[in-house]
């Protein structure tokens, strides 16, 4: 397999990721309007369920698009910060009062933040790119 195949692969990843993640946002976020716990152990309020509804279309709209790399970037900083920092005292009280994040939520974000930075941090072509070398950094 050569340079370009393994870059390619890599933006697939990448892409393919942005929408799964996505949907699951979407899905637990609308969940979440309707109920202060998802999937039986989340917890979440509408705050928090509406900013899930945004990254879940913002993270299917740049999969389909070919452009996942930076949704990937931004959304495993967004999630490993409040992942994190709901074990910081003080901080943490701050984090469950806006967005009624308990620990299972946290270790979830700071695992799928992650995966998600890992993702969004690997080197390779957009698969937009039209036949270059340009690789995406």
């Amino acid at each position: 397999m050569d340079h370009v195949d393994r870059t390619s692969n890599r933006a697939t990843v990448r892409n393919t990721f942005a929408i799964v993640i996505g949907i699951f946002l979407l899905i637990e976020g609308g969940w979440g309007l309707f109920s202060p716990v998802v999937f039986g152990v989340l917890t979440t309020n509408v705050t928090h369920a509406i900013i899930h509804i945004l990254l879940g279309a913002a993270g299917i709209g740049a999969g389909l698009a070919k452009k996942a790399r930076g949704f990937c970037i931004f959304l495993g900083a967004l999630l490993l910060a409040v992942g994190i920092l709901r074990f910081v005292p003080g901080v943490g009280d701050l984090i469950v009062r806006i967005l009624n994040v308990n620990e299972a939520v946290a270790f979830l974000n700071i695992a799928v933040g992650a995966v998600s930075l890992a993702i969004g941090l690997l080197p390779g072509r957009s698969q937009s790119d039209s036949g270059g070398s340009r690789l995406s950094t």
